[in-house]
């Protein structure tokens, strides 16, 4: 007998032949929604936390000095010093293994000097996902980049993808930072402020070398992309390095999660909705 070394999930039987679009259907996985982080109202204890505003109720823990204040969406906001303030869950969101996206607002209090930590997922041996903002080392002055890493494997020797965009003004002001991962396609893709870079240099020739020498293309998705399973927490504001951690200076809004990838319809209404958006999959029309 051969047995299958696996796992098998929703098996399904028709009694008529399907359509193509019935099997592209079942075969991408329909968002959910497992966390939603508003930043509008404390929980009670020590360390004080914030509510999840979802169903699953995973609800974060504020570390350090961190504290709610001033946000962009509706009121409140998570407040960030830079040094030490940072926010936890005491379990994943999401499998990061499969389809999942992640979205939120961002604002430095300062023009950085350095790497500063969004979000990460926290592995065994490394994170599985992390988004951040990287000053530019030739203009540290200029506009810098927001930046995505996600590794193949828990292990330190991972194949690493990163994406980064450099299609916004300036990190002082409200970004919106938008990570989708489809796992059917094992692709990533980057949106900054609801649009995904995609500028590629000119090669008239078609030899595939640039036509103006050093031009890099600037585009904000990837192929190929495998992630693994992060089995640690969730931080919204540093790395989950024991070290300098890249703690962000600034403040976090309205940060979401769901399993399964968002289209650019959903996306698009994440960045411009600002006030009372309810806590469910938007309309992907």
């Amino acid at each position: 007998d051969c047995h299958f070394p696996g796992l098998i999930d929703d098996v399904r039987l028709f009694q008529r032949p399907v359509s193509a679009e019935e099997v592209q259907q079942m075969f991408r996985q329909r968002p959910i929604v497992k966390s939603r982080w508003n930043f509008e109202e404390t929980t009670p204890g020590t360390p004080s936390g914030t509510p999840d505003s979802s169903v699953e109720k995973n609800d974060l823990t504020l570390r350090g000095a961190a504290e709610l204040g001033m946000g962009w969406v509706d009121s409140g906001g998570l407040q960030l010093n830079g040094t030490s303030g940072y926010a936890e869950t005491s379990k994943m969101p999401v499998d990061t293994s499969t389809s999942f996206t992640m979205t939120a607002w961002a604002q430095a209090a300062a023009l950085p000097e350095h790497d500063m930590t969004v979000l990460s997922a926290g592995g065994a041996k490394r994170s599985a996902l992390e988004v951040r903002y990287r000053p530019d080392p030739a203009d540290p002055n200029g506009p810098g980049s927001w930046q995505l890493t996600l590794p193949d494997r828990d292990d330190a020797a991972a194949t690493v993808k990163q994406l980064s965009s450099s299609e916004f003004y300036d990190v002082r002001l409200w970004n919106h930072i938008t990570v989708v991962y489809d796992g059917f396609a094992k692709e990533a893709r980057l949106y900054v402020n609801g649009a995904l870079q995609e500028v590629a240099c000119n090669d008239a020739d078609g030899d595939g070398e640039p036509d103006q020498a050093g031009c890099q293309d600037l585009i904000a998705w990837a192929e190929d992309v495998l992630t693994f399973k992060a089995t640690g927490s969730l931080r919204i504001g540093r790395t989950q390095s024991t070290g300098t951690g890249q703690y962000f200076a600034g403040s976090i809004d309205d940060v979401w999660f769901f399993q399964g990838a968002l289209n650019d319809s959903q996306i698009r209404y994440l960045f411009e909705g600002l006030v009372d958006i309810p806590t469910e999959v938007p309309d992907g029309s």
